[in-house]
């Protein structure tokens, strides 16, 4: 912890790299956005909005690069003009990429160097449809890859039908172990543990998680679209600190 709004990632990453997760706690937003709300476009009072990010820029040596996420498999190079896109990366110093997310997950990147990092929004869609893939072939990084998995919501919270499992299962039949049948066409389905089969499908071996976290369960720590729709997001940043 950095303060009562932040977690620091647990990874084991080059000195020059940064990196922080938002919680939904001490910020300026009312319910049902209460409080340390990100986004400004989810209704929130963009007053309170502008309050939270600016209580976050004062943690980081520039503004974030917020992405217009639409849980697709599009990835941008920063710094750039920000276009629709739900993953980052840049080799610059202190340009932070980021992603927000309210049950999706956030995957952080750098390499062993410290000469690169990434930011992924990954939903099952975006997931499903190489967005993981695309960001770290379009990083072209050619050192070994170092991962961070946030908070997301769980297995036993996660329900989705058949097209999801059958999507996944014919790009990947790995990740079959990440479903559980719960009859009539539904799943219970394992974010964090496809990401992780499909960075290892990738060689990327150093993978982090935040330990024991759900996002639908911890309402006093996260935002959860499944639990209550409308809400906040959090965000996930990363930067080379220069």
């Amino acid at each position: 912890m950095i303060n009562d709004s932040f977690i620091i990632p647990d990874w084991k990453v080059p000195k020059n790299i940064k990196a922080i997760q938002t919680i939904r706690v001490n910020g300026f937003s009312s319910e049902p956005f209460g409080s340390f709300n990100l986004s400004d476009s989810c209704a929130d009072n963009i007053d309170s909005v502008t309050k939270n990010r600016n209580k976050l820029k004062s943690y980081l040596p520039a503004n974030p690069k917020w992405l217009n996420q639409t849980h697709s498999n599009k990835v941008i190079k920063l710094p750039s003009e920000i276009d629709g896109a739900d993953a980052s990366f840049s080799y610059s110093k202190n340009i932070i990429c980021a992603v927000q997310t309210a049950d999706c997950l956030p995957i952080l990147l750098t390499n062993n160097l410290g000469s690169s990092v990434a930011a992924i929004h990954a939903g099952w869609k975006g997931m499903a449809f190489g967005i993981i893939e695309n960001t770290i072939k379009k990083m072209s990084i050619g050192s070994e890859v170092i991962a961070w998995l946030g908070p997301c919501i769980s297995k036993k919270n996660f329900e989705v039908g058949l097209n999801v499992y059958d999507i996944f299962i014919k790009k990947d039949p790995r990740t079959a172990i990440c479903f559980k049948y719960k009859g009539d066409g539904k799943f219970n389905f394992d974010l964090s543990l496809a990401a992780k089969i499909k960075l290892k499908n990738l060689g990327v071996e150093n993978i982090s998680t935040i330990k024991n976290a759900c996002t639908f369960d911890e309402a006093d720590k996260f935002f959860s679209y499944r639990r209550e729709v409308v809400t906040g997001r959090m965000a996930s940043l990363i930067w080379i600190e220069g």
